[in-house]
C-alpha cells in the first residue's frame, strides 16, 4: 500500500532535494545540448557566413578542353604504367612486388590529365582496375586468370594521341 502521507515529503532530509534539483538540471542541459546539435545539423548549408572569403570563379576561357585522347606526356605515362603492370605479372613475383608495381602504377594514373569519356576512359579505367587487384596481392594468389583477361579488355591504343599534320616520323 502506498504512503499517502502528507507530511513524509517535509521529512526528506535536505541532501535528496539538492540532488534531485541537480539531476533536473543536467537533463535540461542535455536536451539543450541535443537541440543545439540537431539545430546545427538541419540548418542548410548556406546559412552560416562563410570563414573565408568567396573566390571568384574561374575564367571560362582559363579552363582547358578535355579531349578524348592523351597528349604525347600523358601516353608516355600509359605506358610505362602497363609495362609495370606486366612486370607485376610475370611469373615468380613475390607479393610484395606485385603490390609496390601496382602502387607505382597507380600514383602515376593519378596524375594523368582528364580524360572525356569514351574508349579511351574505359581503357584507362580496365588498366586502374587491374593495378588495384595487384595492389591487393598476397602470397600464392593465382595471378592466371587476371593475366588471361587482360588479353580481352580494349586496347590501350584507343588513347594514343593522334599524328599530327605536317610531322613525318623518322625509323
Amino acid at each position: 500500500m502506498p504512503n499517502t502521507d502528507p507530511t513524509l515529503h517535509a521529512r526528506r532530509p535536505a541532501s535528496w532535494q539538492h540532488r534531485r534539483a541537480t539531476r533536473v538540471a543536467s537533463i535540461a542541459f542535455g536536451a539543450a545540448l541535443v537541440l543545439t546539435v540537431v539545430t546545427v545539423m538541419l540548418a542548410p548549408a548556406g546559412a552560416s557566413r562563410p570563414t573565408t572569403p568567396r573566390q571568384p570563379p574561374p575564367h571560362p576561357a582559363a579552363r582547358a578542353a578535355r579531349q578524348s585522347r592523351l597528349d604525347a606526356a600523358d601516353w608516355a605515362t600509359v605506358q610505362n604504367v602497363v609495362r609495370l603492370r606486366t612486370m607485376a605479372l610475370a611469373p615468380g613475383r613475390t607479393a610484395t612486388y606485385r603490390s609496390f608495381a601496382a602502387y607505382m602504377g597507380l600514383t602515376a594514373l593519378l596524375h594523368l590529365h582528364p580524360v572525356r569519356p569514351g574508349r579511351c576512359a574505359i581503357a584507362i579505367s580496365y588498366l586502374y582496375d587491374n593495378l588495384l587487384d595487384l595492389h591487393d596481392a598476397y602470397p600464392g594468389e593465382n595471378w592466371r586468370p587476371l593475366r588471361r583477361l587482360i588479353r580481352t579488355q580494349p586496347p590501350l591504343t584507343v588513347c594514343a594521341p593522334t599524328a599530327t599534320a605536317g610531322v613525318t616520323h623518322v625509323a
